[in-house]
Formats: structure tokens, C-alpha cells, sequence
């Protein structure tokens, strides 16, 4: 979907690195019990009956366990494949991304803190005057996109909402890059997802909302659960453009992310400089 495009074509886009978001149903928010999608119990033992509202209520409770970890995310039109980095999403207020990605022969990272989104790195500084960091103001699309990859990149919402709204089925068994996993399939609809974004100011889900439903007013997600019931991996597309557009994200060393922390305000340029940094 075009959000999460955005988010992944660090080499070829202007924005550089919008997203997409999905978050916990208006019915759960982020603070939803992922056991809830079972009617109580364990949810692990749950998880082991096949029942897929089971299998993705389990994971999200074994990945709000985590934390953090390190993720991959690559669209099918960025030929050098998007971004990676770190995501931290123990606290859903304070949800923060850290991904770097080729641009015009530099290595350009987004910074995600909560509401707070920056672009930069080391290979910035010779733009910004020896600083390393712009920080992108509400309302610039650019930033918009990045504030919702703080959220887009929160496994914890992504399961939650699929676990507690729809009709998720069991696609079925599969080996995924040598791991036994099971792919499981949700349907969503992109305001119900919007909807949950709490992390997010009111003015910023607008926005994110806007971008998403250039895509559908549905999202599919597809999702890769090993058997320790952690999230290895989901692709997300929107119903306007189908699976040919499906975003991978891919998760990996969880609880094992380094901490992501603002840029301090001596390290930031001046935005004037935006374009200049993005080759514009």
C-alpha cells in the first residue's frame, strides 16, 4: 500500500520513509488483553487448538513481552529494499523507530520518538552544516509518515486489533527462510485501524488516515507466527491495488534492540534544509 511504500523507498522517493499503520481496534486500543480474543485462559495453550483469533492473541502477548527487536521492511518497487533498523514498542505512547536506507548515494535515517520525527544521520551533516538531524514538523508529509511507522512497526497493536476484530483464518503451515511458521490472515478496515492509533495526536491519525485510504478502506495482513508464537513477519497491502503492492516486514533478535532516543537540540538543522538533504 502506497503509506507503507512510502515508508520502505528510502532510495527512490522524496518522503523517503512514510508508513502505514495498524493498530488496536476502537473496540481494544493498545492496552487490550491479547488473551481476551480467547474469552480468557491461557492464550498459549489457546494458541495450540488452531483457533487463529488464539494463535495472533498469543503472540501479541509473547511480543509485548519482547519489546523490541530488530526489523526489515521492503516493498516490491524499492530495488535496493527499503529500511532497517530498530523498533521499540513497550510503551504504546512512546512507540520509536530508528531505520537507515540508501538515498542518492547517502545513508539517510528516520528517528521516530513518540509524536516526534526526525531525518538525518551521519551522512547529513555535510548538508546541515555539521549537524545531523532535521526535525520534520506536524503536517509535513514526510513527517506524518514517519510518526505512523512508530506505530505501523508496534507488533503488539498489529496482532491485538486482528485478534479482536474480523474473521482471521489459518492460510497454513509454511517454512519461511528455514523456520517452521504458521501463516495466518486477517481483514481490516483502514478507519478501525486509524482509530486505534492513541499514540498519535488527533490532527496526526487525520493525516495518517488520509494516506491509508488512498490505498482501500480495507487492509490485509498476512502474518508468519513461529512456534514459540513470535511474530517473524507479516506483509500488509490495501484492496486498491492488491497483493502486487504487499509490503514485508520482518522481525528478528527480540528483546535485543539498542535504545532510541531523541536527537538533541544542539545535533538539529535548520528544516529549511529538507530538500536539500532529500536531493531536491
Amino acid at each position: 500500500m502506497r503509506a507503507v511504500r512510502l515508508a520502505s523507498a528510502v532510495a527512490t522517493t522524496v518522503v523517503l520513509l512514510g508508513a502505514v499503520t495498524a493498530c488496536s481496534s476502537s473496540k481494544g486500543g493498545n492496552d487490550a488483553k491479547a488473551g481476551d480474543a480467547k474469552g480468557g485462559g491461557d492464550p498459549i495453550a489457546a494458541a495450540l487448538t488452531g483457533d487463529p483469533k488464539a494463535a495472533l492473541a498469543a503472540s501479541a502477548l509473547v511480543m509485548q513481552k519482547a519489546g523490541n527487536g530488530k526489523v526489515t521492511m521492503v516493498a516490491p518497487d524499492d530495488a535496493k529494499g527499503g529500511g532497517t533498523g530498530d523498533a521499540d514498542w513497550k510503551d504504546p505512547a512512546k512507540a520509536a523507530v530508528d531505520l537507515v536506507g540508501d538515498m542518492g548515494g547517502k545513508k539517510l535515517r528516520i528517528r521516530v520518538v513518540g509524536p516526534d520525527a526526525y531525518l538525518g544521520g551521519d551522512d547529513a551533516a555535510a548538508v546541515l552544516g555539521g549537524k545531523h538531524w532535521v526535525k520534520l514538523p506536524a503536517g509535513n508529509e514526510a513527517g506524518d509518515g514517519f510518526r505512523a511507522a512508530g506505530q505501523m512497526l508496534n507488533p503488539v497493536v498489529l496482532l491485538t486489533v486482528a485478534a479482536q476484530g474480523g474473521k482471521p483464518t489459518k492460510v497454513g503451515q509454511e517454512d519461511l527462510k528455514g523456520t517452521p511458521t504458521t501463516h495466518l490472515r486477517a481483514v481490516e478496515e483502514t478507519s478501525t485501524l486509524v482509530a486505534g492509533m492513541s499514540g498519535l495526536p488527533e490532527e496526526q491519525r487525520k493525516a495518517v488516515q488520509k494516506t491509508l485510504e488512498e490505498d482501500g478502506k480495507t487492509l490485509t495482513f498476512d502474518f508468519w507466527l513461529n512456534a514459540k508464537q513470535e511474530l517473524v513477519q507479516y506483509q500488509e497491502y490495501g484492496d486498491t491495488n492488491g497483493a502486487k503492492e504487499a509490503v514485508t516486514v520482518t522481525y528478528s533478535d527480540l528483546g535485543k534492540a539498542a535504545a532510541i532516543t531523541a536527537p538533541a537540540a544542539a545535533d538539529l538543522g535548520d528544516q529549511a534544509e529538507l530538500l536539500k538533504l532529500l536531493g531536491s
